[in-house]
């Protein structure tokens, strides 16, 4: 009896919609969507980039300012079928992008641990995306890199 009441309480979440294995957030708290929208032709639409060290994660980017990311199915590298038939409305995970003057920011939302928002910043160089990470140690300050490479695979 207490397992069931503890998956009723899993799956009946108010604050998000599920659809079968996607869920995605009923009120979204996208802080990005406050940022003025600019087009950019810096970016590749509807293709893949893949992140360098982790294949298994990839990035795609809509035109209109809308983003998805996509993970392996399998844990290991990124493929075709774990990004074919993804659209916006079926994604995991959704977020947007907003660039100036050759960076970029990118908000997006994990639906694990009651959902979170990821937000990161980086610069747009050739076909290679790189997002920074600071790291504060009591006498210095890390910058991680993080590279994101187009790929042939898109979608949608």
């Amino acid at each position: 009896m207490l397992g069931r009441y503890c998956v009723t309480l899993l799956f009946f979440d108010a604050t998000r919609a599920y659809s079968g294995w996607n869920v995605q957030t009923k009120h979204p708290k996208f802080k990005l969507l406050k940022t003025q929208f600019k087009e950019t032709d810096k970016l590749t639409y509807n293709k893949v980039y893949i992140n360098q060290y982790l294949v298994g994660f990839g990035i795609g980017f809509y035109p209109d300012g809308r983003l998805m990311y996509f993970y392996s199915r399998d844990g290991y590298a990124l493929k075709e079928s774990d990004v074919e038939n993804k659209k916006w409305e079926n994604a995991r995970n959704i977020g947007y992008w907003r660039t100036e003057s050759g960076k970029i920011k990118i908000e997006y939302f994990v639906c694990s641990q009651q959902g979170t928002y990821f937000r990161e910043q980086g610069e747009i160089k050739g076909d290679t995306i790189v997002f920074y990470e600071n790291f504060y140690h009591p006498f210095y300050k890390e910058v991680r890199e993080r590279y994101y490479v187009l790929s042939d695979m898109s979608f949608e």
